[in-house]
């Protein structure tokens, strides 16, 4: 779930092949009188040949007067911001990840470095959580997937370009500190995993992004349902928590008299306790988004 949300998703691979524009995506609306709200379901990181991204976002970004983010792109590029990143996922004084983890995992960590030619101590002073993230990071990277190429970066460049303003949901420290909420054990279970499916990111790159490029919602979802298993809090606190706090902020745009397009990770859009789940529990029609098809 690295390219769809905060969290890695390394998982069985699914046999999908779409050759033609789909005529939906990872995208749903709401409608009342005045207004439309946008869900548009993202990939934070892309690759060259997984360009150009599919139509329906193009289409739903010039029907909208506002862009909406997990957080706001504009302090994604501060400097304070990276500063206070490396903050937070930085130990104490004195600390080191050997102090965190068990003997077994700080090893494979350490091989996983060594195989890739980086220095062994690299993570020794990083928390958990931020070991997990950079190297979900590291091997998408190594991939070809770029964050510059990822849906955020193309539509809040987009939104300046033109003018429309865009917001965040939630703060950098925020994302950082559902990863502090962990158990030891459970830390050790997702950076386990995530080094044994190391070698499959090529081929999961992939298939999950031909999913979410034809719309097979399906495939994405079974991918988030199988890959939470293992550390059953990872969907409350990583997914189920986060999409509670933002439906009250859905609900306020559509209470407004102007469309705003949310783009948040396409897992936060998907199955039980989604966004889009949640706000069908409370009444609201949510369907999703034909191309040439935008009430």
């Amino acid at each position: 779930m690295r390219i769809l949300s905060i969290p890695l998703i390394a998982s069985a691979l699914f046999a999908v092949s779409h050759a033609d524009e789909p005529n939906t995506g990872a995208v749903w609306q709401i409608s009342d009188d005045d207004s439309t709200v946008y869900l548009a379901g993202s990939v934070h990181l892309l690759r060259e040949k997984d360009l150009p991204v599919p139509k329906i976002f193009d289409e739903v970004y010039e029907e909208s007067d506002e862009m909406v983010f997990e957080i706001d792109m504009a302090k994604m590029f501060d400097p304070e911001t990276v500063m206070e990143v490396q903050k937070l996922g930085t130990l104490p004084e004195g600390e080191s990840l050997s102090d965190k983890l068990d003997k077994e995992t700080v090893s494979k960590v350490h091989g996983y470095l060594n195989s890739r030619g980086l220095p062994q101590g690299l993570f020794d002073r990083f928390t958990p959580g931020m070991v997990y993230l950079t190297l979900s990071s590291l091997e998408a990277t190594r991939n070809g997937a770029r964050p510059d190429l990822g849906l955020e970066a193309q539509y809040y460049q987009k939104s300046l370009d033109d003018g429309k303003p865009s917001r965040g949901l939630e703060t950098t420290k925020y994302q950082m500190s559902r990863f502090e909420q962990f158990t030891t054990e459970e830390i050790e279970t997702l950076l386990q995993k995530a080094l044994e499916d190391i070698d499959e990111t090529p081929e999961l790159l992939d298939t999950m992004i031909a999913a979410w490029k034809s719309g097979d919602m399906d495939a994405l979802g079974q991918l988030v349902v199988e890959e939470t298993a293992p550390t059953p809090r990872v969907r409350d606190l990583i997914l189920t928590e986060r999409n509670k706090n933002w439906v009250p902020e859905v609900e306020k745009a559509l209470a407004g008299s102007t469309n705003v397009m949310f783009l948040v990770g396409a897992a936060h859009l998907i199955g039980e306790d989604s966004v889009v789940d949640l706000l069908e529990e409370k009444g609201y029609s949510v369907k999703q988004v034909e191309l040439s098809a935008i009430e």
